[in-house]
């Protein structure tokens, strides 16, 4: 489990890496997750990473920092279903809103999606087996 933690930090911080090089890949993805059932599969895989991550936190490099960033992230994930389920208009306009921005704000989340993604996968990296 911790390794698939690692995996999925690594990813999430290639995501951000790729939304401050080539923020058109963001735009992309955001223009096409408009809708009440991209935003309950964002939740799902919210919800899991987040009780992935309260799981592993105890063999993890930071146990209390990565439980509490596995809270967090639980609650974004609920918090994302409600949206799904009762605010789409209010997201659609939020989202619309941010890619009217330009590249500078939107190559500005990618930094706190690098920034999770490398603390999870350092805080999940295999430890080193001395000889």
């Amino acid at each position: 489990m911790k390794t698939l933690a690692f995996i999925i930090g690594l990813l999430i911080g290639a995501f951000g890496a790729v939304g401050i090089i080539a923020p058109a890949g963001l735009l992309w993805l955001a223009e096409h997750s408009v809708t009440s059932s991209v935003f309950f599969v964002v939740a799902a895989l919210r919800v899991a990473f987040g009780l992935l991550l309260i799981s592993v936190a105890s063999v993890s490099r930071m146990p209390r920092t990565l439980r509490v960033l596995g809270y967090l992230i639980l609650i974004v994930g609920i918090t994302t279903g409600l949206t799904g389920l009762m605010a789409i208009e209010g997201a659609h306009t939020i989202i619309e809103w941010w890619l009217r921005q330009g590249s500078g704000v939107i190559r500005l989340t990618g930094i706190p999606l690098l920034v999770l993604g490398g603390f999870v996968a350092y805080a999940c990296a295999p430890t080193r087996r001395s000889a």
